[in-house]
């Protein structure tokens, strides 16, 4: 009985955390349409790409994983923390936002072009999480060229921000970046639920911290 529960509960998270996510796409896109800063065009084009990734998790809940899905899912996985990073850069630096883009749509078309012709380990495909396990080596390889300058850019950026200007929404968009980053490190110790809570906890963190950085930009105009 209680592992049924538990069942239910791990398939029904992650299409909750996409629901939940979808909002905040659309309040993100909201907000760009009313001001037109390219932040936030990036950030709702970040949590768009979180909407998706746990409806695939979702779908492999259910139904298990299929290779194009697979192959489209560890895509998005692996851009996401570089586009939500991307979108603190410009927050902060135009200038330096633009060498990134650029950097980032170079790693992303070979990650592309990578992952569309690698050989996918269909046994991997069979594990409730997957993460990149089921990839070749050198496709994988391209992942942290992403991950990493991703994640400096969105939690390192976030940190100095506020150690610089004591804003709290700072402390918001790290605190959240980090607990989406623990559900992952998580499940590959087989704590598969604790992906999807802290990717549900992680997204609603780092909203509060967008939103709340809205309110501060907003004071100074």
């Amino acid at each position: 009985m209680m592992s049924n529960l538990n069942a239910a509960i791990q398939s029904l998270a992650p299409l909750i955390t996409t629901f939940v996510s979808l909002f905040f796409t659309a309040s993100v896109f909201r907000q760009y349409s009313r001001r037109k800063k390219i932040y936030q065009f990036i950030w709702g084009t970040g949590f768009l790409i979180f909407s998706v990734t746990t409806f695939f998790e979702f779908i492999s809940e259910v139904y298990g994983w299929n290779i194009p899905m697979y192959r489209a899912y560890y895509v998005l996985i692996a851009s996401l923390v570089a586009i939500l990073g991307l979108g603190t850069v410009y927050l902060f630096n135009r200038r330096a936002g633009k060498y990134l883009t650029l950097y980032f749509a170079v790693v992303i078309t070979v990650l592309i072009i990578l992952t569309l012709n690698g050989q996918i380990d269909t046994e991997k495909l069979k594990e409730r999480t997957v993460g990149g396990s089921a990839m070749p080596a050198h496709v994988r390889i391209m992942s942290p060229f992403l991950t990493i300058p991703g994640s400096i850019a969105l939690i390192g950026g976030a940190l100095y921000s506020w150690y610089l200007a004591r804003r709290r929404y700072n402390l918001f968009i790290a605190i959240g970046a980090l607990l989406v980053a623990a559900g992952g490190g998580l499940s590959r110790f087989g704590i598969d639920w604790a992906l999807y809570i802290l990717e549900l906890l992680g997204i609603a963190v780092m909203y509060i911290g967008f939103i709340k950085s809205e309110d501060v930009i907003k004071k100074r105009l």
